[in-house]
């Protein structure tokens, strides 16, 4: 591994397992494979690249940039965000739903607006919105912007938020509000999930007051209970990832529950699917 184009090469191939030596080559030479990396990500988001190997190249390049924490990706993420084929395709539902948010805090440049534009999107995809709100849910605990001001937009999304439905994003809405200690709150959180609006295979009315006992009025507890956390080590959570072959052998093994298995499983349970993670990062979030 000597140059940037070995380790894309690296990235492109990899089939059922992380191309360990590449992303150690990238991770120890970034200024040299940052340009790449950045380039790649804003031709992908762009639409001016749509080749098959930059899309099998993505999921390593988006970790990369996390890893290393650039702000100088965090607007194409962003918008990548908005366009949840392209998410999928690149990131697959995994990092979605692990460690995306971890990559847009570790990338983040200031502003919030971006972030902000992806959890009021209605043609974003419902869980990605609610993960761009637990990614600014992290940054303003942190000290990254006024927690204040986040307050002041969580007053601002009980009320504008849309859509006007049951839809996952009002889900998270109701699980940073607890999770962050914000009980003024609670009363309105409560009418969203009596309203419908949560449906109540997410959360119901009874199971509410466990959850805002989870919450933290100062401190990461709350966050680190929805395993809200900065992306910090790619090596280590690449060595780990659960490829799809993993997961595919997973589901065979398992025998898959036949009567309404999704009904009254706890948000910490085990996922009844058989894929080892909790019930929240997995089928909840599928349902």
């Amino acid at each position: 591994m000597k140059t940037i184009d070995d380790a894309l090469k690296a990235f492109s191939a990899a089939a059922d397992s992380a191309p360990m030596p590449a992303l150690q080559w990238a991770v120890s030479h970034w200024d040299e494979a940052a340009p790449r990396c950045l380039g790649l990500l804003e031709a992908y988001t762009g639409g001016t690249d749509a080749s098959q190997s930059t899309l099998d190249a993505m999921v390593f390049i988006v970790h990369l940039l996390g890893d290393r924490a650039d702000k100088r990706a965090y607007r194409t993420l962003c918008r990548l965000m908005l366009d949840e084929e392209k998410l999928t395709n690149a990131l697959g539902d995994e990092a979605c739903v692990s460690t995306l948010k971890g990559v847009l805090i570790q990338c983040f440049d200031g502003d919030t607006a971006p972030l902000r534009a992806v959890v009021e999107s209605t043609e974003a995809e419902s869980i990605t919105r609610g993960e761009a709100l637990l990614a600014l849910a992290w940054l303003a605990r942190n000290g990254r912007f006024p927690e204040a001001e986040f307050r002041d937009y969580i007053r601002e999304l009980y009320t504008k938020l849309k859509p006007r439905e049951s839809d996952y994003v009002w889900y998270n809405l109701v699980v940073v509000t607890a999770i962050l200690g914000y009980g003024e709150f609670a009363a309105q959180a409560a009418k969203l999930i009596d309203d419908g609006l949560v449906p109540e295979e997410w959360l119901t009315l009874a199971e509410f007051p466990e959850l805002m006992s989870t919450g933290d009025p100062e401190g990461n507890n709350g966050l680190e209970s929805e395993e809200v956390e900065p992306f910090e080590n790619i090596l280590e959570a690449m060595a780990t990832w659960p490829w799809d072959d993993d997961e595919v052998e997973d589901e065979e093994e398992v025998q898959q529950p036949v009567i309404n298995p999704l009904r009254h499983i706890g948000r910490n349970d085990p996922c009844p699917c058989g894929s080892g993670k909790k019930f929240k990062n997995c089928h909840l979030v599928a349902s």
